[in-house]
């Protein structure tokens, strides 16, 4: 939920913007936080975009597989001006094709997995910036994606008038947010936690890749 709806608001308070929601249908959607989640339009009625925001989640292999939404992101991709992702959303992009030949990250989690798509120059950074794609690393970077995009899109003081308006200013209290500051216990146990839960999703696209 956080991929989304941290972005979503931040957007929302950015007069040059109409921030909406949409899914497959305008049914609410369960988070994976449990929270209900209510989209403004479903595939049918959605209004033309000029950004397209993809947010991910912890197995995002139902939005890849999907034919329905493969088919909507690319219409509404090729059309916007910019297209942009949170997290693991950028593989649900890469499946669609919208990232081939750009810069992308993601969760540092699903980087190999977001690396099998060889048309894709993956990276590990918070938010990478390429041309009209700009993809943010995992969840929170949801947060310094939105200023990077409202900085590019309507100008860098409105995007700091954003940071100053939520406060958001960092100071967790540990320094375990990355893989390489993760105590080797606490990165083994949630690299577990990962693998069980994207197994399904890093064979799938590694079956693509080697057919």
């Amino acid at each position: 939920m956080l991929d989304g709806y941290a972005p979503l608001q931040m957007f929302a308070l950015v007069e040059q913007f109409n921030a909406f929601t949409f899914a497959p249908t305008a049914s609410p959607v369960k988070s994976d936080c449990g929270a209900l989640l209510t989209p403004d339009y479903g595939f049918g009625d959605c209004p033309p975009l000029d950004i397209l925001v993809v947010p991910g989640g912890g197995n995002v292999l139902p939005q890849m597989i999907d034919p329905d939404t493969q088919t909507h992101l690319r219409t509404v991709g090729n059309a916007a001006s910019y297209v942009t992702s949170v997290c693991t959303g950028a593989l649900i992009l890469a499946e669609a094709g919208l990232l081939d030949g750009y810069r992308a990250t993601t969760h540092w989690g699903w980087i190999d997995t977001l690396k099998e798509y060889p048309s894709v120059d993956v990276v590990d950074e918070r938010v990478a910036v390429d041309r009209n794609r700009i993809t943010g690393g995992g969840i929170t970077a949801g947060l310094d994606f939105a200023l990077t995009l409202i900085a590019e899109v309507v100008a860098p003081p409105v995007a700091q008038a954003m940071q100053l308006i939520f406060e958001y200013r960092p100071q967790p209290p540990f320094d375990s947010g990355s893989p390489d500051k993760a105590p080797a216990e606490i990165l083994g146990m949630v690299r577990q936690q990962i693998d069980a839960q994207s197994g399904d999703l890093f064979d799938y696209v590694k079956g693509k890749t080697a057919a």
